[in-house]
Parts: C-alpha cells; structure tokens; sequence
C-alpha cells in the first residue's frame, strides 16, 4: 500500500497487521483483501473486505487531536441518529467509536458503500439526485447540533485572507474575478441570515451515489454552525457544475435553492435574494483555494486544478 497515506497517521510498520488487528477489534470477520482509497487531502482512508461484508477503516491524521477527533465523530452518529444517509459506524469490543491501536493510530469503522462520487464519475446529479441530496441538506440542517468551532479556510468567511494569500499567482483576470466575489459577497447583510449546522462541504468529492441510486453523504470534518444558505451556495458551484457541458451559476443557485425548498428546506424571501452572491463567494474560494493547494502548498494534483477550473467557470459569469 502506499505509504503517503500511512505517513499521514503517522504509522510505519506492517499494515497489513494494523488491518488484521482492527478487524479483530471490531469483529469485522477474516480479512480477505484490502486497498488504500486514494480520496481527500487529509485522513487515510482502507477498503477492507472479510468474508462479512466491506468496510472503511478511517485512520485519522496526526495533525487532528483527539477532541478533534471525538467532535468529528460525535457529529457523524448525530447525523446517523437524524436520519441522514451517512455509513453506518461500528463499535469495538468496549462499545465504543473511536479506536486506538497500540501503534497510536486512532480510528473509526464504517460500511464501504459500493458506488462512486461525483467527482470519480465525473457525473452531475440529475433532477432526482438533486432531490435525494437537498433532502439530506435539509435534513443535516435540521440536526440540534452546536460543535465545537473548527477552523476552515476554504470557508467564505475567510475569503479575503484567501485573496492575499493567492493574489500573485491569479493573473490580471483571475485577481479581477476574486476581487468581484468578495465584493458581492462582502455586499450580504449577515445579520438577517438564519445559522443552523451546516454540513459545509457538499462538493462533488464527499457525495457519492451508491449503485443502487442512493444518495450517501461523506466527511462532516468541517461541519459548523453557519448561514443556512451555505449549504445551498455550496451545492450550486461544486455539485452542479458540469465543467463539460457549462451553465450559468445563477442558474444553478436556482435549481439547487429550488431543490432545497421542494424538500422540505425553508428561506427567507432576502436568504433568496443574496445567495447568488453567497455563491459567488463561495466560487472565489474553490478557484483561490485551488491556486492556494497548487502554488502555495505546492500540490499540483488532478484535484487542485480542477478545483481552480471549477471556480473560474462559475466565476465567468461575473465578468
């Protein structure tokens, strides 16, 4: 197996020992197989398969500490409890969720659930899936959940500090598209928008659509208490741009917000009104944050530049 991936939990030694042990651990039955899921920037992420089932061993990075890690996993068995097509997670033979290995490496289990994101397909949800993830949206939204902060900077929140952190690899163009979304961004009252919990990170990487048609949500690692129409404008520049076949952004705000609506969600009639500026912003963080992985933390990866072509498509429409 790679051991980039190991390297991140800070593991060396026979891994194929760590899998047989937490397959042990969690009664998961005898290991058959297993491969490294070369997904997301941070955790290590283990398809194992025994003659039980398949499952996902996540092997948090070092860098989490554990109340990171109990946060991270107390508002996946949250989501679990309100209903939300999350995988189910496993416990040890003491009942708990988290596990740490005599090697310090601390873990979770989950089913493996067959089927691809978004992203591997490199697909766009069609007018059914749209519905099946705002009814997940509107149904995380509604969770009674107030974590503890954790800090994103790919968050809009953060987009001028993002801007300076990228402005001198952007180009004329690319500074003039950034500057445009923070001013519509920066335009929106934030003292009439309603907060509740907020998945956050609905993008094509963390939905996958199982081979049976539904819809699963994936890595609530920066969900927080945020505007509710974050996880509408988030939706709009990542899930349902189509960088193939392009369409305008305000079209897509409208579909997803009327996706939302349709599932149960609820917005204010000035919610409506801003969020295509919302969008925007969170547009101009896909494509600096893309710049940011690529010239900053110098990660030319297939995921960094299509994050920097995602926000510039959804950005053209402001020029």
């Amino acid at each position: 197996m790679s051991q980039k991936f190991f390297a991140r939990i800070g593991f060396e030694g026979d891994s194929d020992q760590l899998i047989a042990d937490v397959a042990q651990e969690f009664n998961l039955g005898v290991v058959q197989g297993s491969s490294v899921l070369a997904v997301g920037f941070e955790d290590c992420n283990i398809k194992v398969e025994t003659d039980k089932g398949a499952f996902v061993i996540k092997a948090f990075a070092t860098f989490r500490d554990a109340p990171q890690i109990k946060r991270y996993v107390n508002v996946m068995v949250k989501a679990l409890e309100g209903g939300v097509n999350h995988p189910f997670l496993y416990k040890t033979r003491t009942d708990e969720y988290i596990y740490q290995h005599p090697k310090g490496v601390k873990l979770v289990v989950m089913d493996f659930i067959a089927g691809k994101t978004y992203f591997d397909s490199k697909t766009t949800p069609n007018d059914q899936e749209i519905g099946q993830i705002m009814t997940e949206a509107v149904k995380i939204n509604a969770l009674d959940l107030a974590p503890p902060k954790v800090f994103d900077e790919w968050s809009t929140q953060h987009i001028v500090a993002m801007y300076e952190k990228t402005k001198e690899f952007l180009g004329e163009e690319g500074r003039k598209l950034a500057q445009t979304a923070i001013e519509r961004y920066s335009s929106i009252d934030f003292s009439k928008l309603s907060t509740c919990f907020v998945h956050g990170d609905l993008i094509a990487t963390n939905v996958l659509k199982g081979e049976d048609g539904k819809i699963w949500v994936l890595d609530f690692a920066v969900s927080n208490l945020y505007p509710k129409i974050q996880e509408i404008a988030v939706v709009s520049t990542s899930l349902l741009t189509d960088l193939e076949a392009p369409t305008l952004l305000s079209e897509r705000v409208n579909r997803a917000m009327n996706a939302y609506l349709d599932a149960g969600g609820t917005l204010t009639e000035y919610e409506q009104e801003v969020l295509f500026n919302f969008a925007t912003g969170c547009a101009g963080q896909e494509f600096m944050g893309g710049h940011k992985l690529k010239y900053v933390d110098k990660d030319d990866s297939e995921e960094s530049n299509y994050w920097i072509k995602l926000g510039r498509e959804s950005l053209k429409e402001l020029l």
